[in-house]
C-alpha cells in the first residue's frame, strides 16, 4: 500500500511531534505582524504598548537556554526596563543610535505551540536585517511570544528571542531584535 506524506507529516515525525503545529488565528498572526512593523518603521513607544504590565522580554546568550536566572542573557527585561529602554532610545544623545539603524523582519507563519483559554504561545521563526553607519547585520532565529488577551485585544506576557547566531560577538545591539 502506498502512502501519502506531507510535508506537515513529515516535520511531525522529524521533531518527535504527535501532530503537527496549527497555524495561529488570523487575528494572532497580524498581531505578530504589526509589532514587527512597529519594530521596522521605530514606532518604540506603540511597540511597548503591546506589552502587559508584567511582561518580560528574553534574549538568551546560549543556545538552548532555559532559565534566564542562570546564564547571562543579551536582554532580561520586565516592563520597567523595556520602559527605561525604550525612552533612551528616543534620547537625543542616544550616540549608538546617532544615526539610528534601519531595520527590515521577515516572519515566517507563526505555530501555535500552546493554547489555554485567552492564552497562546506561538512559534515564528524569523530573519531580521539591519544597517546602520555603512554596516550591515543579519539576524536569524525563533521568536516564543506568550499572548494574552485582555479586553478582547493581544498583549505580549512575554516574548523570548533564540538568535542561531547569539554566541557570536554581537555588537551594540540597542534596538529590541
Amino acid at each position: 500500500m502506498n502512502t501519502v506524506s506531507s510535508p506537515e507529516r513529515n516535520v511531525a515525525q522529524a521533531t518527535g511531534a504527535s501532530a503537527p503545529l496549527q497555524a495561529a488565528p488570523a487575528d494572532a498572526q497580524a498581531f505578530l505582524m504589526f509589532e514587527a512593523d512597529l519594530l521596522d518603521s521605530r514606532s518604540f513607544d506603540a511597540w511597548l504598548e503591546l506589552y502587559t504590565a508584567d511582561a518580560i522580554y528574553w534574549v538568551p546568550a546560549e543556545h538552548g537556554e532555559s532559565d534566564p536566572s542562570r546564564r547571562v542573557s543579551l536582554f532580561y527585561d520586565d516592563r520597567s526596563i523595556l520602559e527605561d529602554r525604550i525612552w533612551r532610545l528616543g534620547h537625543p544623545k542616544m550616540f549608538s543610535q546617532n544615526p539610528p539603524a534601519r531595520q527590515v523582519r521577515v516572519l515566517s507563519t507563526p505555530l501555535v505551540e500552546e493554547a489555554s483559554g485567552d492564552r497562546l504561545r506561538l512559534r515564528t521563526k524569523f530573519i531580521m536585517f539591519e544597517h546602520r553607519l555603512r554596516e550591515q547585520r543579519t539576524f536569524g532565529g525563533t521568536y516564543q511570544h506568550v499572548l494574552a488577551k485582555q479586553n478582547d485585544t493581544w498583549k505580549i506576557q512575554r516574548k523570548v528571542v533564540h538568535l542561531v547566531n547569539c554566541d557570536t560577538v554581537l555588537w551594540n545591539i540597542g534596538v529590541p531584535i
